[in-house]
């Protein structure tokens, strides 16, 4: 047991600290769609690709079926600017600019300096960027060198730029003063400056028209100007600061305009008139607008990292939502995996959404429909985000019933009503649960069967629903309940008990069915968190001094006790087998923690605290949730894949910060599987040691599938097998070449040196007679020794259908001599306790093969070693099985 603060022994240590995490490694980011960065659209053929930001990475998407395509590298500092020419991404970062094509990074251009660009173009061989100090500099594409730098000067602040079309070597220019300036980049010469338009420039762009560009302002004006005449032909007002701007390239003369609110106003340019203005079409900033070309298909991307497609049917100025993609722009509060299958995590966000999330398929992303809200926002004039359910504080969810009914359930910040969801439609269901004392809802909680529904509430009281109707079925309260806030909820497997957590400090255990308090357990302080493994009745509490205790819910004794954590936990959750529990704290540590030997083996440090995690069913991925960040993160268990010998270790071997995981997935220098340190002499033994002593019975370190399809050969060669039977090919077409000359002649030495190949096959040498195989020369020559672990090192190396073959094609002769030897090296492997498992599956396969020739010959010798590998079998079975009774009589005697 793990002692408190004040009883830690004070260890030590010299040694530097691990560059990762001994059980887990960054895998990959889930819910990032994109960010303030423009996206760029591209066009190759009929097809439209959009490429988006997402910090350090940017995405592509195919734009007809909204599926993501691939994901770049991560780059060293976060991208700022991006843009696209002849099948190339051209990408900003710092004074970087980085060429990739197909995500792959294929050039690069560093630049010197300080400075960060935010805007780059491409001009034929050259780039041209726009950089925060106020100049823009030009590189050549093929060599990579700087070709001009330009300096404004104070009186004219550069924000945006834009290539005007046609005219050659030229660029527009706009500023925070409100005035523009059209640059001639080859000489490095202005050829002319406009009047300033009273507000600052924040976007341009060029319109289908020659000569005319659109002009966003900072005041919410738009204005369309015709640079060649340096005249103004129309002025449009909309809300607030214009952050992009786009034309309809069809027949339909459109613009569309978006502004810092989300709103984004559509304007027919042949009567100069606004027709719709999209209100709330995005929660925050819109960073972009794009009509596809020639297409009715607007094309939206916002600061609340959702990209959205609206389509304009005809003689309709009205769009209507097409495609969608999007994730979470408020950081997640809780997440938890859904299902059995480890392939889903269901995540509610201070965006006030709920959210499932795919881990192998980025396209089966959605978030659960809280109802018609965007018909209810427009028939009362306000926003769809003010008609949204608070913010969700917990959730519980059970895939007993999902296609049945409702099977999740929700509790809101200061709200009394508990919702219910169903996954099945990806919606909110019919059913509210209000508590039956009105106090607002904490935690709530599904049982195993999935019919039940239970609120926790801040009164303390607890109430029971039926999931199928609604239905209130019964209060947990009275003299003996909780006299404040529940802060945990459980049922075991067979409901036959509920388990409480809450404030008072106490744990209460009451009876499912009657609502009657069974036991009451006390812990020292209030207690924050709990978590239920069904599957072994432990119950892990987390209290406000900071400890984590693991309660036995047969005997009600607490068993073991964690302390580390120097800060308020945040959240913790079980190991899919129950032997681990992985914590996160305000701290920045996740630490975890074994069970069995009572301590910690892993704990590494993460730049943002962790506000949720959860652990997948199968054990192959932890999830975590961070604030500030609106993406969950994906950790593989090291374990799964690799031999890792834990240890006990103390703070002071908490790992290097660790970044977290990008959305690239694992980096080539995170491949290998090296060890983070050099290993202790345990370790090593541990790891490279055969055998630790010859009294102890060790099994094989070959994989499991080595001896066990030996077994199950004749299913697996039947369930492999062909449902048809190939079909013989077609004739083909006979030809024979001919050799050049004057006269054709067909090419017959191949034919020739057929025939003398088949006339020296018919030769039979003595030595072709031998039958005898590796295998059997290995147990010839180790009888001979008498010593078979050379055999045995050989055998270990066949797969098991080459050791089938070899056990069938043994050579019989009158004294059985192979089979002997064969017996002789599985005695040898009992005897010497060593390949225990892999002994008795030879065994198994060489009896159930040749068992016939054995009884037909009583007299041989083989009987006696049969019977003498038996007794040694009963014998070692015999020691380990009094060893395990030992052990469990221990524990029973432990646990009470």
């Amino acid at each position: 047991m793990v002692a408190p603060n004040e009883k830690r022994r004070r260890v030590e240590s010299n040694s530097r600290s691990p560059a990762r995490s001994r059980v887990f490694q960054p895998f990959r980011a889930l819910g990032y769609i994109t960010n303030d960065v423009p996206f760029v659209i591209e066009t190759r053929g009929q097809d439209f690709f959009m490429t988006t930001s997402v910090g350090h990475n940017f995405q592509t998407y195919n734009l007809a079926k909204m599926n993501l395509l691939f994901v770049s590298p991560r780059t060293l500092e976060p991208i700022t600017a991006m843009t696209s020419a002849a099948g190339l991404t051209f990408v900003a970062h710092g004074t970087t600019i980085g060429t990739y094509k197909r995500g792959k990074e294929v050039a690069r251009i560093e630049g010197e300096g300080s400075y960060s660009i935010m805007q780059i173009l491409v001009l034929g061989q050259y780039i041209a960027s726009l950089c925060d100090d106020n100049v823009l500099r030009m590189w050549n594409l093929k060599t990579g060198e700087l070709y001009t730098e330009i300096e404004f000067g104070e009186k004219f602040t550069a924000t945006t730029m834009i290539h005007p079309s046609t005219y050659l070597n030229k660029l527009l220019i706009g500023s925070t003063q409100g005035t523009m300036q059209i640059w001639n980049v080859r000489i490095g010469k202005m050829v002319y400056q406009m009047d300033s338009f009273g507000s600052a420039l924040t976007c341009l762009e060029q319109s289908p028209v020659v000569d005319v560009v659109a002009i966003g302002l900072l005041d919410g004006s738009v204005i369309l100007h015709n640079i060649k005449v340096n005249e103004k032909i129309d002025t449009v007002h909309q809300d607030d600061r214009v952050t992009s701007i786009s034309f309809r390239t069809d027949e339909q003369q459109v613009m569309a305009t978006g502004n810092m609110h989300g709103d984004i106003a559509l304007w027919d340019l042949t009567n100069r008139r606004l027709v719709h203005n999209m209100k709330a079409a995005h929660n925050g900033l819109i960073a972009s607008l794009a009509f596809l070309s020639n297409q009715p298909v607007l094309v939206s991307a916002g600061v609340d990292n959702a990209v959205k497609q609206w389509i304009f049917e005809q003689d309709n100025a009205v769009p209507l939502p097409l495609k969608s993609r999007s994730g979470h722009f408020a950081p997640p509060t809780k997440i938890q995996y859904y299902g059995n299958d480890g392939t889903r995590i269901l995540s509610a966000g201070r965006d006030r959404a709920l959210r499932m999330f795919s881990t192998v398929r980025d396209a089966q992303n959605y978030e659960f429909s809280q109802g018609h809200v965007a018909k209810k926002a427009k028939s009362r004039g306000v926003s769809e985000e003010s008609l949204k359910l608070p913010i969700i504080t917990d959730f519980a969810a059970g895939s007993a019933k999902d296609k049945e009914w409702a099977n999740v359930i929700t509790s809101h910040m200061n709200d009394n009503g508990g919702r219910t969801w169903r996954t099945k439609n990806k919606a909110i269901a019919d059913h509210t649960l209000l508590s039956s004392d009105k106090s607002a809802n904490k935690v709530a909680c599904i049982s195993a069967c999935g019919n039940f529904g239970f609120i926790g509430s801040a009164s303390g009281q607890i109430d029971m629903f039926n999931l199928q109707s609604g239905i209130h079925r019964k209060a947990y309260a009275g003299a003996d309940g909780h006299k404040k806030a529940i802060t945990g909820l459980a049922t075991d497997v067979a409901n036959r008990y509920l388990i409480s957590a809450s404030v008072d400090r106490n744990i209460k255990i009451w009876d499912f069915k009657t609502g009657v308090v069974l036991h009451t357990i006390d812990m020292e302080s209030p207690i924050v968190k709990i978590e239920f493994h069904r599957e072994n009745d432990l119950l892990a509490v987390a209290c406000d001094d900071l400890g984590i205790r693991i309660l036995d819910l047969e005997t009600r004794n607490t068993i073991r006790e964690f302390w580390g954590h120097r800060n308020r936990i945040t959240d913790f959750t079980f190991s899919p087998d129950g032997r681990w529990i992985v914590s996160a704290s305000l701290d920045t540590t996740v630490r975890t923690w074994d069970l069995p030997s009572s301590t910690m083996v892993d704990i590494f440090k993460v730049e943002d605290v962790v506000s949720s995690l959860t652990f997948s069913p199968t054990g192959d991925f932890l999830a975590t949730a961070h604030v500030d960040n609106v993406g969950i993160f994906l950790w593989a268990n090291r374990t799964q894949f690799a031999n890792i010998s834990l240890r006990s270790i103390v703070d002071d071997e908490v790992a290097e910060l660790l970044e977290l995981p990008s959305l690239a997935g694992l980096d080539e220098q995170d491949d290998d599987d090296e060890e983070l340190e050099p290993p202790t002499q345990l370790g090593e033994d541990l790891n490279t040691a055969e055998q630790l002593t010859e009294e102890m019975i060790t099994l094989s370190l070959e994989p499991r599938a080595k001896w066990q399809n030996l077994l199950n050969l004749e299913t697996i060669k039947k369930r492999n097998k062909p449902k048809e039977a190939p079909k013989k090919p077609e004739q083909a077409p006979f030809f024979l070449p001919t050799v050049a000359g004057a006269k054709a002649k067909f090419d017959l030495s191949e034919e020739t040196n057929k025939k003398s190949a088949e006339e020296r096959s018919r030769r039979i040498h003595m030595s072709q007679l031998d039958i005898e195989t590796e295998f059997t020369r290995h147990l010839r020559s180790c009888h001979e020794n008498n010593d078979y672990s050379a055999f045995v090192d050989y055998a270990k190396t066949l797969s098991p259908s080459a050791m089938d073959v070899e056990i069938r094609t043994m050579p019989v002769d009158p004294e059985l001599s192979c089979m002997n030897y064969f017996i002789e090296s599985i005695l040898y492997m009992l005897q010497s306790r060593k390949n225990f498992e892999m002994a008795q599956a030879w065994l198994s396969a060489f009896l159930s093969i040749h068992g016939d020739i054995l009884v037909a010959n009583p007299d041989n010798a083989i009987h006696s070693k049969l019977e003498e590998t038996l007794n040694v079998q009963s014998d070692e079975f015999g020691r380990l099985s009094s060893q395990i009774h030992y052990g469990l009589c221990l524990i029973d005697f432990a646990r009470r």
